[in-house]
């Protein structure tokens, strides 16, 4: 299975969307947008954001979990990973990102 990024809708009938890597496993989320239109476009901006290293951030969460965000260009955050507690899982998953996102299929779920 390649990796995704599947649109859905919430209960508030907001648009969001989540990469999964190739086995399904949930890596990135986004927020909420008003519109479809505007998360298309994050998606897009994930894509390009995933090949460029100043647009990736990681951190921590004061439990020592880490994370990581990707950024447009402006440096608004467009999306968050999933927790981590190792290391060598959160390298597995930021290097998934960086492999596969710029190709991955959107699959729409809101249709």
């Amino acid at each position: 299975m390649p990796a995704t990024f599947e649109l859905k809708t919430n209960a508030e009938k907001q648009y969001f969307f989540n990469f999964l890597d190739g086995k399904g496993e949930l890596i990135l989320m986004s927020g909420d947008y008003d519109n479809k239109e505007a998360a298309m476009r994050d998606i897009k901006e994930v894509r390009t954001g995933s090949l460029m290293s100043n647009q990736i951030a990681a951190g921590k969460v004061a439990e020592g979990d880490t994370f990581f965000v990707i950024k447009d260009a402006a440096g608004n955050i467009i999306v968050k990973s999933v927790l981590y507690n190792s290391n060598m899982v959160f390298d597995n998953a930021l290097h998934a990102v960086k492999d596969n996102a710029c190709v991955a299929e959107i699959v729409d779920l809101t249709v």
